[in-house]
């Protein structure tokens, strides 16, 4: 019985143990009043303005009242902006812990209303914009700039040009290739796109919203990749298209199931998720989506 009770209690601490774990903050100061949180598998921004907070991406309530115990750590300001990096629902819950916080994101979150069952985006976004937007906090300029589609509809690219630090979200990870079953309503070519503008931008750190690291080597490794995935894969589709074009889809599923790039083989994912990449690439190029 006591063995019984020692192997029940060494559990419960276990369990205890990995869920203090779980919700670890990390807090980096990137620069003066600038700095990157993380918790629960999410990084956000804070900007510390002259009157005011500005903080991207809450996620949810759970881990936005962590966030909110932080920043009371960090400052007595109260947050002024919540901005959102694009309109995946699970980056977008627990606005309401900030009620007194404007919610600024592009226009295209309007695409969803009625399509959240969960009810996990902001019940009202205050402040939208089409292109491109500058939220003066005093302290630096926090620009918000749409590219077009990418990993979504409605993103938008976070940039502090003083501070040379950039917020993107889902785009890449540390440790390679996103899982397969993340990327349904990716468009591999704005992700390309998108990543390669930003791998020639004078920057010091780069944050993609389900990273720790602010370094922009995955950034930089991950528009290379898409680029050789594309340049792989085009001249056999040009090929097809210009000969028979009903022929492009299979052939696309024919290259998921046969092409490689083994010069990316120690990508986390690689085994699992280059197929889909392949799909995804190819249906872009062929369908836009």
């Amino acid at each position: 019985m006591k063995r019984i009770l020692l192997t029940a209690l060494t559990s419960v601490i276990l369990v205890t143990s990995k869920a203090a774990s779980a919700q670890e903050v990390i807090t980096r100061e990137l620069a003066k009043n600038v700095y990157a949180v993380s918790i629960l598998h999410y990084t956000s921004l804070v900007v510390l303005g002259d009157d005011e907070v500005l903080i991207t991406d809450t996620a949810n309530s759970f881990r936005a009242a962590i966030l909110r115990r932080e920043l009371e750590r960090l400052t007595d300001k109260p947050v002024g902006k919540i901005v959102l990096t694009h309109e995946h629902f699970d980056h977008n819950g627990g606005t309401e812990l900030f009620p007194e916080a404007e919610v600024v994101a592009h226009r295209n979150f309007a695409e969803y209303e009625g399509l959240d069952p969960l009810g996990m985006l902001p019940p009202k976004i205050h402040v939208t914009y089409t292109h491109q937007m500058t939220i003066d906090m005093g302290t630096t300029a926090v620009e918000l700039t749409h590219y077009g589609a990418s990993d979504g509809v409605a993103v938008s690219v976070i940039h502090l040009p003083k501070e040379k630090t950039v917020v993107t979200a889902d785009m890449y990870t540390d440790g390679g290739l996103n899982r397969a079953f993340t990327l349904t309503d990716t468009n591999l070519l704005g992700n390309r796109r998108l990543l390669n503008m930003l791998a020639g931008w004078d920057l010091e750190h780069a944050i993609n919203v389900h990273s720790v690291s602010t370094d922009l080597a995955p950034l930089r490794r991950k528009a290379q990749f898409l680029n050789d995935l594309y340049d792989a894969m085009l001249p056999t589709l040009q090929e097809v298209a210009e000969h028979d074009g009903s022929q492009l889809v299979p052939t696309i599923i024919e290259m998921s199931e046969t092409l490689k790039l083994p010069e990316y083989a120690d990508f986390e994912n690689y085994e699992a998720s280059l197929s889909t990449y392949i799909r995804k690439m190819g249906f872009a190029m062929i369908h836009g989506g």
